[in-house]
């Protein structure tokens, strides 16, 4: 019973506070609201970003090895074992060449293609899923050591691309951590400059009174420059101060 009475004039005291610094608490409420909105927009915005680049990782960390004509079977499931064991590679899976050029026909894209083709031009391969995109190069390097692979056209590798993609994960790491302190340094910046703008006027007014042999005025022209500066050190600040606090934990 005295827990609850202690609880219910701690709440009524606090609620009383509120009131009687009506201007400071609404000011606190203020700041506080546009950070968890500008967060909460971060947050999406990540997240969408991140649905795009797994979407992309997914597709290039599967790399196709094409198997050449000639070669047999039994050093195709071989090959197939070799890789399955290999700690860097998730799963591998055979495709064949009717399965190739089905898979191919059900393109709506290839649709008409499909109908003029004559024979089956296309290879049987095998889809290595590797389990990190940083080793899709040294499993394609290990793919074209291979006896059985085609020497015309031993996979479908992209360098250039998967070296991008990997570059964007690394930044989309660290980028939502930047932004967002970056808009705490904009909300910081414009609670500073709001401050300034109002206590400006009154206190070089009251500077005039007490020191009058100096002749200081109010320049509102100066404001903004003060705005413009303030706000882009706030966003500086809080961009350097976030890169600086999360850069140990994302290799770039």
């Amino acid at each position: 019973m005295m827990m609850f009475r202690n609880l219910r004039f701690a709440l009524n005291s606090a609620w009383q506070s509120f009131w009687r610094n009506l201007a400071v608490s609404l000011a606190a409420v203020l700041s506080i609201t546009l950070i968890l909105i500008l967060a909460g927009v971060n947050l999406l915005v990540g997240h969408a970003l991140s649905q795009v680049l797994d979407g992309f990782r997914d597709k290039v960390s599967v790399i196709s090895i094409n198997v050449a004509d000639d070669t047999p079977l039994a050093s195709v499931y071989s090959y197939q074992a070799q890789l399955s064991a290999d700690p860097r590679v998730a799963s591998v899976r055979f495709i064949t060449k009717d399965e190739a050029l089905a898979n191919f026909a059900k393109d709506p894209n290839n649709a008409v293609l499909a109908q003029q083709l004559d024979g089956n031009p296309l290879d049987a391969k095998l889809e290595v899923r590797v389990r990190n995109l940083s080793d899709v190069a040294s499993i394609d390097t290990l793919a074209r050591q291979w006896s059985g692979v085609d020497p015309t056209n031993p996979t479908n590798y992209q360098g250039d691309f998967v070296k991008r993609m990997l570059q964007l994960s690394q930044w989309l790491g660290i980028a939502p951590f930047v932004i967002e302190g970056v808009m705490t340094g904009l909300i910081a910046a414009s609670i500073a400059l709001s401050l300034l703008v109002i206590a400006y006027p009154p206190a070089v007014s009251q500077f005039r009174s007490d020191i009058a042999f100096i002749p200081l005025s109010y320049d509102p022209t100066f404001l903004a420059s003060l705005a413009r500066d303030l706000l882009l050190g706030g966003a500086l600040l809080g961009a350097v101060g976030s890169y600086i606090g999360v850069r140990r934990f994302v290799r770039l």
